[in-house]
Formats: structure tokens, sequence, C-alpha cells
């Protein structure tokens, strides 16, 4: 396993007499795109703010950048969105790009004109935010985010307010962005699709903890679709598979055999139903990310 670029264990996080986070572990290997899911309330956003130096932890060990503790580098070298981003209205998008190069002492002009292109905001970029769409307002937080090619980005839904164009336009930026940089990014969003194709990691939130850390290969592995095989007779119908050279199938609790190879399921349900074999049911499942962690949190992350 790669080292890990975040390490927080046992945070834990109060507002008042409101929990927000109560135990939560978090492990990001560097290098990785890891996607951050839960519930609303579960605390993803605390957590964020938390990495970024927008809150602080009232318990827990926390390591970014192996430091023990948010120092300004790590600040430096970490690119961020959190809840609704804010810009000086009366400024164009340029504008802001350019101050917050000068806040960051960041001097490449270049580099502004190549992250709003990038960000398909070239067109826009002497227009006033003011006037700026919901949707243009988020790719211009995109834009600043990735400004200073940061090592680190923590991206808070931002996707939203985008057009499922938009929407693949940047999951191939955030992908181009890690490949090329080695940038490690932690993405979280509501739309569970997304995460799917970008995530290298997943971490589920569930009451405030973290319940479940695995890669997307892992999950895809225990989350396989499948055709789904209901009969009267189960030992016979696995022989009639075997016959056929489908082997990597299940027999379940309730006695649905699932089969996770590819065959024609017109030729099973024949040859099944020339073997003197009753069939009452074939289907195919399509399992999804959300499928996953609806199961993961219905099994309080036992999968």
């Amino acid at each position: 396993m790669k080292s890990l670029l975040i390490d927080g264990k046992n945070i834990f996080k109060k507002y008042n007499h409101t929990i927000a986070l109560n135990g939560l572990d978090v492990h990001v290997p560097a290098g990785v795109i890891y996607g951050l899911i839960g519930l609303n309330g579960a605390g993803k956003s605390t957590l964020m703010k938390i990495l970024v130096g927008l809150e602080t932890m009232d318990e827990g060990k926390l390591s970014i950048f192996n430091q023990s503790e948010i120092t300004s580098e790590g600040l430096n070298a970490t690119g961020s969105i959190i809840e609704y981003p804010y810009f000086y209205e009366r400024l164009t998008g340029l504008e802001n790009l350019q101050l917050h190069a000068s806040y960051m002492g960041f001097h490449d002009e270049k580099r502004i004109s190549e992250v709003l292109h990038e960000v398909n905001l070239t067109t826009a970029a002497r227009q006033k935010v003011i006037t700026y769409s919901l949707g243009m307002r988020q790719r211009l937080a995109i834009a600043r985010a990735i400004l200073t090619y940061p090592k680190l980005l923590i991206l808070d839904e931002p996707t939203n307010a985008l057009d499922p164009e938009g929407m693949k336009d940047m999951r191939t930026l955030f992908r181009e962005i890690n490949q090329q940089y080695g940038t490690t990014i932690m993405i979280s969003s509501h739309i569970l699709s997304e995460m799917e194709h970008l995530a290298d990691w997943i971490g589920i939130t569930d009451h405030h903890k973290m319940v479940q850390e695995k890669t997307m290969d892992e999950i895809q592995k225990n989350n396989r679709s499948h055709l789904t095989v209901c009969t009267n007779n189960v030992k016979k119908s696995c022989v009639v598979l075997e016959h056929l050279g489908v082997h990597d199938f299940t027999v379940q609790e309730d006695n649905s055999i699932h089969i996770y190879e590819n065959p024609d399921a017109s030729i099973i349900a024949r040859e099944l139903v020339d073997s003197g074999v009753s069939l009452y049911e074939i289907s195919q499942v399509n399992r999804t990310l959300e499928d996953y962690f609806l199961e993961v949190l219905h099994h309080g992350g036992s999968n």
C-alpha cells in the first residue's frame, strides 16, 4: 500500500450539543482519488473543513503531509472547494484568479489562462462574477482550486450545478490532474455514478464515523453484476451449469444461483428446462456503487 498522505484517527468534533464527528478514522494514500460518500449530515463537510484548517477537531490525531498539525506549507500545497465558494462579485473571473495567485505568491499568467481554458471559462473570463450562473461559479471555483498545481485537492461537491456534459468534463480533468501531476484528490459527491467512474478509493461515512474504506477494485469484486437463476432443484441446476462450462457461480442462502460470467441466458434457460428443472426466474442484476453503499449502511459497514 502507498504511504498515507492523510492519516486521521479517532477524530471528534462537536458544535454545542450536536456531534459532527464521533471517533472518525480516515486514511488517504498518496496519489489516489479518494471518494468520500455518505448521507447528508454524516460528517463529510466537517471532515473536509478540518483538513483545510477551517475547523479544528476537539479530539483525535491527524497527520497531513507527514505533519501532525495543519501547517502553512501544507495549506499552500492544498487546493480546495468547501461548500459554497465565494468570490469578489464585482471583479471578473480573471481578476479573481489573479488575486488568488497573488495571495498565494504564485506568479504565472500563462497558468491562469490555462486553467480558465480547462474549465471552459475563457470566453467568460472578463465578465464580472456577479453575472455568472451557478455552473460558471462552480467552474471558477475548480479553476481556483487547481491553479497553483496543488499536491492535495479537497473538493466538497465540486460538480454541483454542472450539467451532465460539464460533470463529465470535470471528471476527465480531475483524472488528468491526478495522473499527470500525481495529485492526491479527496472528493465528495452525492452522485455516486460519478464516483464509480472516478475514484480509486471509497470512504463511506455514517452516523459521524467512517464505516468503511476500500479500493474500487475491492468493491467491484464484492459487488459484481450477475445473472440470478431460481429453480426447484439447485443441485441439478449446478450440474447443468457445469455441463455448459459455467463455473463462476455461487449458491445463495435463499437457494438462488448467482452466475458471474456472461453466458447466454436463453441457452441456460433452455438447458435447465430440457433437463427437467422447473425454472422460476432468470434475470440480469446490474450492481452499482449506490447498491453497495446502501447495503453497507444497512449492515453497519460490515461488507
